[in-house]
């Protein structure tokens, strides 16, 4: 009886092994892989191997040096060969120092109301990057002053991705409304999350410690606290601090639409509130 034998993977075989099995690559990474698995450069690798692979629809430039693997040995339906690669790993791997934030965050703390084709990367200043498609994904950065307080690490396949603690998110939901979903969708979503603290709260309000956040935040807060069980650390004792750092002229909540006064928190709020929070 013959024996049967395994053939052993050629070069360009285990380099698509590699990338299969990581998902989403980088240049850097394809690098460092060339040179442990083959003694060469990633301009080599490019040359002889990756273009191939490009070519024999195996890989898939993502964007500039970022690619992601076709997988065409599907097990499950969502491998399917058109299947479009992880927006969370892709952008982890945009820029060193980042987090994945807003409704990228709530959608990573699973309780965003609603799924979105876009991904909110947030960077500093000096190193945002132009927004760009991939299919129908869609990558934004979003700059702060600070990347490093208040975020948490979450694995995706075996991969470390940035985001924002639950804390941060719920500030910065609350800062940016138009980038999650919108004030009801924030509202639906803020609903689950949970982890937020108080000590979370106030590091992520003093990155950027200007008043009308202060007065959201505590809006949010008060509606939340009547709402969900994950808020029942809210206390009057915090609802009143942070009154005390909101001491300017009356804000709106959301600009541009009909709102009446609240007179808690000196804040206008849209006058159908009450139907929205009702929806909640």
């Amino acid at each position: 009886m013959k024996s049967s034998q395994v053939r052993e993977m050629n070069k360009t075989e285990r380099l698509y092994a590699y990338v299969l099995r990581r998902r989403v690559v980088t240049s850097d990474e394809l690098g460092e892989w060339a040179r442990e698995e083959l003694g060469k450069d990633y301009k080599y690798l490019y040359t002889k191997y990756i273009t191939r692979l490009l070519a024999q629809g195996k890989l898939v430039r993502v964007t500039r040096g970022m690619y992601s693997a076709r997988n065409l040995f599907p097990t499950h339906p969502y491998d399917h060969p058109d299947a479009p690669p992880n927006k969370y790993l892709v952008g982890s791997k945009l820029r060193g120092r980042y987090y994945l934030g807003y409704h990228t965050a709530l959608e990573l703390h699973g309780c965003a109301y609603s799924s979105t084709n876009s991904c909110f990367v947030v960077t500093l200043d000096n190193n945002k990057f132009r927004p760009f498609s991939h299919g129908r994904l869609t990558f934004e950065s979003i700059v702060a002053r600070d990347v490093t307080t208040e975020v948490v690490t979450e694995s995706i396949a075996g991969t470390d991705v940035i985001t924002s603690s639950p804390s941060r998110t719920f500030v910065e939901c609350t800062r940016r409304l138009d980038l999650c979903g919108g004030l009801e969708e924030v509202l639906k979503s803020i609903d689950g999350l949970r982890g937020v603290t108080p000590e979370g709260l106030k590091a992520s309000l003093e990155i950027y410690g200007y008043d009308i956040l202060y007065r959201s935040v505590g809006f949010f807060l008060e509606l939340m606290r009547d709402e969900s069980s994950y808020y029942e650390f809210v206390t009057d004792d915090l609802l009143d601090y942070l009154r005390s750092r909101s001491t300017g002229s009356t804000a709106y909540l959301v600009s541009g639409v009909p709102s009446r006064l609240d007179d808690g928190w000196n804040l206008y709020v849209p006058v159908d509130m009450d139907r929205i929070t009702a929806g909640v």
